[in-house]
């Protein structure tokens, strides 16, 4: 029986219009046991802002930045000492940039903040594995989605990683975890517990269970 909701913002929690929004927030407040978890690409400060809105679920647990921060939901505090191990061997984002400077074809996203990640614009036919050799000769991870989104992370972080380690340090079965995404950089969390792909993803997910426009599941009765 699933009782812990883990969803992405960006195209799944934030994807449909303001009706369907309106029914999962009143779905979830009807439900309190259900616990919320982001899983985003987004940083702290990106998600206080989308936590304006009334419509947005209030989570209490957050995974950030690709899986690189782990928060407190109730005062965005860092989870120690899970953030720390998922950040480990990370060299920093100076000589990340300095060692792929060497590839024009990248484009650093300026407009984002970053803390434990580099992210940048790059089109599907320059993703080469030149570049991906270059990523790993650092001791860092990557995931690219959306066709044009490419984030090096360190070597253990990913939003999968996160969702493990937040499970363990809470005692989670995957039984009890259902896990919402629509992109590449969601594949990780997969596998983890019961998976539904929101219907408008580029991407294809094995096995998707049903859309998130039957949510809730028949855990919430």
């Amino acid at each position: 029986m699933s009782r812990i909701l883990v969803t992405d913002l960006d195209g799944t929690l934030l994807g449909g219009d303001r009706e369907d929004r309106r029914l999962l927030r009143e779905a979830l407040d009807r439900h309190p046991e259900v616990t919320v978890v982001f899983a985003t690409g987004r940083g702290p400060a990106s998600i206080r802002q989308v936590l304006r809105d009334p419509l947005v679920p209030r989570p209490r647990w957050i995974i950030a930045d690709v899986g690189a921060t782990v928060l407190d939901g109730t005062d965005f505090s860092t989870v120690e000492p899970l953030q720390e191990q998922l950040r480990a061997g990370w060299p920093g984002q100076e000589q990340v940039r300095a060692a792929l400077r060497r590839f024009p074809r990248l484009t650093y996203q300026h407009d984002v903040v970053q803390d434990g990640r580099c992210s940048y614009h790059l089109a599907p036919e320059h993703l080469t594995g030149r570049l991906t050799e270059a990523v790993e000769a650092l001791g860092c991870g990557w995931t690219y989605s959306a066709d044009r989104y490419l984030d090096v992370l360190p070597p253990a972080a990913s939003k999968g990683s996160a969702l493990r380690a937040l499970a363990e340090k809470l005692d989670w079965s995957a039984e009890e975890i259902l896990v919402a995404g629509d992109s590449l950089n969601d594949l990780s969390l997969f596998g983890l517990g019961i998976g539904v792909r929101w219907t408008t993803s580029r991407a294809t997910f094995p096995s998707p269970r049903s859309s998130m426009s039957t949510w809730p599941p028949t855990c919430c009765g």
